[in-house]
Parts: structure tokens; sequence; C-alpha cells
């Protein structure tokens, strides 16, 4: 079981504290063993036994090209200055940045150029992917996706949310201080890039609110109009083998296109929601007479599947069992979303998170006992 395995050696006492303090409390820590060094000489001693190191982090006044560094060590330069040039053209990431994003471009720069090591990297909890898909527009998916991530987050869970709706609205609800288009990922999908892992990690951003990677996707619809069952299932997979989440949130829009197809197909489960009206009812019913035809299988669904009456207002319209849909969570309609106007005031609703909060631990978290997937 592979860990990737981080030697940092720079002079800043009190920068390398920062880092180890960081990495002790952050759901990254699972991922990496790290040693560090101030001293040139306790370097160049650790250097000479030969013991593996995945990558070397140093600063430029402690590199030398006479250590003895292994061939297969990546080696990036931590500069000061971020538009020093680099020794040699040697790769270099700024040390003033924040630091889950230092993290990144480093990850960034070794899956580069190690390109089979998202396939050997020990997970030590197993990614869930949970797909958010109703044949019903209106039903708040998106709505659900979007604090369902950050209620998860509020778990000690590391989270990544990946919208694949025709029509994107990630930014309503995200937004990161280095925000600017991750729009290349669907490149690098559709391309097969043996680099995927890289650009993963070069690409997502961090919404500090929320706690929740993403990526920063404005309006694409015709890169998705493109994306087939092998593109999502390479991109979730992409993210999965990055190590780093508990639960990838797939938010999908109501239509039956391949790639919303394929989703389905890859989750482990499946949050849909319906409304309290008999078009929901109808809509979800002729899915499952359905099933056969779209999904290739019979039950690939309903063995997946969690029901949450969404805009619920303490009435039920006709009974859902009679439609042969199980309701096993209800979440209350929110009058002032009706006029929402800040992504806080939808991640924020204490009355709506309490009830996500519940349906978690009761259909999501429950599913887990006895893995080690959190914490």
């Amino acid at each position: 079981m592979k860990k990737i395995r981080i030697v940092v050696a720079d002079h800043n006492s009190s920068y390398m504290e920062s880092l180890s303090a960081f990495l002790r409390i952050s759901e990254e820590a699972s991922r990496f063993i790290v040693t560090y060094f101030s001293e040139q000489e306790k370097l160049e001693s650790y250097l000479s036994r030969g013991d593996l190191i995945d990558i070397l982090l140093i600063s430029p006044e402690l590199y030398e090209p006479k250590l003895n560094i292994a061939l297969e060590t990546c080696t990036i330069l931590l500069e000061d200055d971020q538009l020093s040039t680099s020794k040699d053209s040697m790769e270099s990431v700024f040390r003033y940045q924040r630091l889950n994003q230092l993290i990144s471009s480093i990850l960034a720069i070794y899956y580069e150029r190690n390109q089979s090591a998202g396939k050997l990297l020990a997970r030590s909890k197993k990614t869930k992917v949970l797909s958010v898909y109703s044949p019903i527009g209106g039903s708040g998916k998106t709505t659900i996706a979007t604090n369902l991530s950050k209620q998860l987050a509020l778990n000690h869970a590391k989270v990544f949310y990946l919208n694949l709706e025709l029509l994107n609205t990630t930014r309503l609800y995200f937004t990161s201080a280095e925000d600017n288009p991750s729009l290349q990922i669907f490149y690098y999908v559709k391309a097969e890039s043996p680099q995927l892992l890289s650009k993963i990690e070069a690409l997502k951003k961090y919404d500090a609110y929320s706690m929740v990677d993403y990526f920063d996707i404005a309006i694409s619809a015709d890169e998705l109009l493109e994306f087939n069952e092998a593109d999502v299932k390479r991109l979730i997979n992409g993210i999965v083998e990055t190590g780093a989440y508990d639960y990838i949130v797939v938010d999908l829009d109501s239509s039956l296109h391949e790639r919303n197809i394929a989703a389905i197909k890859e989750c482990d489960q499946i949050i849909w929601p319906i409304a309290n009206d008999v078009q929901s009812l109808l809509k979800t019913k002729s899915f499952f007479d359905e099933e056969m035809k779209l999904i290739g299988k019979e039950n690939v669904v309903k063995d997946k599947l969690t029901v949450l009456l969404n805009k619920y207002t303490g009435s039920m319209i006709g009974t859902m069992e009679e439609s042969g849909v199980t309701v096993e969570g209800y979440l209350p309609f929110i009058e002032n979303w009706v006029t929402m106007q800040s992504s806080s005031e939808i991640l924020g609703n204490e009355q709506f998170n309490q009830e996500l909060q519940s349906i978690i631990h009761d259909k999501i978290l429950v599913e887990l006992e006895g893995v080690s997937t959190i914490g």
C-alpha cells in the first residue's frame, strides 16, 4: 500500500512548522508520509541512505546539484518569489500561497511527472460517489447537491462537488480566491490524457465557506453534450484516483443524456429528489418502468436509490407507495429561497440543513459503519 513520501527541506523552520501543522490536521494527512529538514548536513545524510522519496520539496538555498537525489524523485523548488526562474528549468512552487493550494500545485507537478502514481496511491478511505438525479425539472437537485456537499464536509469528510449539468450554475454556490475557468478539464478527459490526475489537481478550486473542492466551469453546454459514458467514467475515476476524497457529489440535470446515465451507473448511491405533486410520481414511475431500456439492467437504480421529498410543507398529495415510490427523507419548503440573494442564504439555512444532516446520518454515513472513511 503506497502513500506519497515527501521530504521538505527549508531553512525557514517557522514555515515548515506551519506546513506540518496543516498536514497533521487536514484531510490530506492520510495521503502522505512527510519528513522535514532545516539543516544541509542532515538532509545530505538522509539522502545518502537511498530511502524511497516521491517528492523532494526544497528551497533554492539548500539545493545543490551534488545532492544524492534518485532519478525517480520529483524535485520541486520552494520559491520565495512567484516570478523566480527555476534552476536548470526545474519545476517550482511559490511558498506564500494558501497551503491547500500549495499541496495541489505540488501534486499537479508530481502526477504530471509520474502518470501511474494515482493507480498506486494507497487510499486509507474508500471514496463514495453520490449522484443527485431526478427526471423532474425544478425538483431542487442543485440546491440539494450543493447543501449535501457542505453538510458532508461538516462531518469531517473531504468532498468534491462535480457539476455535470448542461447549464452549469456552480458559480452561484461556490467561489474561490483563485477562481478562473476549469473548462480545460473537459479537453483532458476527452483526449484521454495520461496527465488527467495532474490537471485535476491544477484546475480544481476550493470554496472556504463550504469547505468543498470543485471545478469552476461556466456554462459549457457544447462540451457536455459531447460527453459520453467513457468520458464520465474517466473523469469520476480520475477524481477518485487522487485519493483525496471521502465523497464525490455529482450534480446532474433532469435529462436522459448519456452523461447522466453514465453517472448513475458509476455512482454508489443516487439521491433522487421529487416534488410533492402527481407529475413527480408519474415521471419517477415512468423512469423505473423504462429502466431496462435506459440502463441496460433492471434494479440498478432502485438498488442505489434514496428518494427525498423536497419542498415539503407538511401534507402529502396522494400516496407515494401506490406509485411504487418509497420516500426516505423530507426536506422543507424554504420560502426565502424563492427570492434568494446569495450563496450563504442557500447554503446556510438552518432548518433545511438540520433535516439534511438527519438524512446524511440515516441514509449515507450509516452505510459506512465498520469502514474507516472519515476523519
